[in-house]
């Protein structure tokens, strides 16, 4: 079995200095697994992520710059092994400096096992030899975990990053879900981060847009606490006062209503502290939508059509021209709300299975929200506008207009 160490980027900048790479650079690069095997010779060997021996060499003038120069020729490493329990520190400071994962085994390699390990190969001295069995020691170790992302990729279509996958999972023992997540939903904060890396500067604008995040951050620590500092408050000075109330015979009803009374509380402070992150979720949520918001139509929902239930939802959705409504029901209709709507409204998105009599009737563009993937809020709702648009395509909207027009013109004649 073997033990793994990660060495994070402690400094950004140094690391960019003796590189002398910039981050998109190096995403670009290939993925490669390294076996050092140090001494008065040193020896190294360069895999790439699938186990074929890119480079094998040693020299007795290698010392860790040189070594990372060669290695980074070639692409960028992401794992480095090592046959030594106790990792040697040439290995060690050449993952540090690289980000890369050190993969180490419980105790020495013996030399038979390296031997065997390397029996297939051609090396030119004992040094690489030992450099190769250490970097086949560390594909060894990570093959199960490489292959499991091969099928992740390969099932859901992300061929286009599955190197950065790869990278983030070995390098930061992340999941592969949570590396995708990374690598596809940056926020804001992370592309200026990144672009500070890269660039190694840090623009006014960015800065107010980060400061600006910071405070807003800050603005709500500070109202949970307040809420939770008050509560507690409240549930001291119910024990100060249960403790002074408290008869001589301690009455067990009484303090049977004391700690009901106190559980009660930290029960409503957890509910509490609950609803504050579900906000924050659903905030950040909205605002992922509104950021993108020319790629999706706003819907205003009403629950039916009738007289009641859009009196009182206009006051808050105000619906206007072109408007597109999300309807629960709207098998139940008003006739007056009909005849308002039909010159505001073109289309409604209805949950409920529309009747024929409903449909043909009522002169709108009926859209089902089966197949649409729709993001819910109190009064609106947000729809991709591809989606909605492969939708409409679907329903025969130019008969319904005719169809419209022509029971306009019969209305007229009688």
């Amino acid at each position: 079995m073997a033990k793994y160490s990660t060495f994070a980027y402690k400094d950004y900048g140094n690391l960019f200095k003796s590189t002398k790479h910039t981050q998109k650079q190096m995403e670009n690069k290939k993925l490669l697994i390294a076996g050092i095997d140090p001494g008065t010779t040193t020896g190294y060997a360069v895999l790439d992520i699938e186990g074929n021996i890119i480079d094998l060499n040693s020299s007795k003038q290698l010392d860790l710059k040189k070594l990372i120069s060669k290695t980074l020729d070639f692409g960028k490493v992401v794992l480095v092994g090592t046959d030594k329990a106790k990792v040697p520190g040439l290995v060690e400071a050449f993952a540090t400096k690289l980000g890369a994962r050190i993969i180490s085994p419980q105790e020495d390699i013996k030399v038979y096992e390296k031997r065997k390990m390397t029996d297939n190969f051609n090396f030119r001295d004992e040094h690489q030899g030992d450099a190769l069995a250490s970097a086949l020691f560390a594909y060894k170790e990570m093959k199960a975990l490489l292959d499991k992302i091969d099928f992740f990729v390969e099932d859901a279509k992300k061929h286009g990053i599955k190197d950065r996958i790869k990278e983030i999972v070995i390098t930061k023992k992340m999941s592969i879900k949570n590396a995708v997540s990374i690598i596809e939903e940056r926020d804001e904060e992370s592309q200026i981060i990144e672009k500070v890396i890269a660039e190694k500067k840090l623009s006014e604008n960015d800065f107010l847009r980060l400061y600006d995040k910071l405070k807003k951050y800050e603005t709500e620590i500070k109202l949970i606490k307040a809420y939770n500092n008050n509560l507690r408050k409240i549930i001291s000075n119910l024990e100060k006062k249960a403790k002074l109330e408290e008869p001589k015979n301690n009455n067990k009803k009484f303090v049977d209503f004391k700690e009901n009374r106190l559980r009660f509380l930290e029960n409503k402070l957890k509910s509490k502290e609950n609803d504050i992150e579900y906000l924050k979720l659903l905030i950040k949520k909205f605002n992922k939508i509104v950021s993108d918001i020319s790629n999706f139509y706003i819907l205003k929902k009403l629950d039916t059509l009738g007289i009641n239930e859009f009196n009182f939802k206009n006051k808050v959705l105000n619906i206007q021209t072109n408007d597109i409504l999300l309807v629960d029901n709207p098998n139940i209709a008003s006739t007056s709300i009909i005849n308002m709507l039909k010159n505001r409204v073109f289309a409604i998105v209805h949950k409920k299975q529309i009747s024929k009599k409903i449909e043909s009737g009522f002169p709108f563009l009926f859209i089902s929200a089966e197949n649409l993937k729709i993001d819910e809020y109190e009064y609106f709702a947000f729809v991709e506008k591809k989606h909605f648009e492969m939708e409409k395509g679907k329903v025969n909207w130019v008969k319904k207009i005719i169809d419209d027009y022509k029971r306009e013109k019969e209305e007229l004649i009688r």
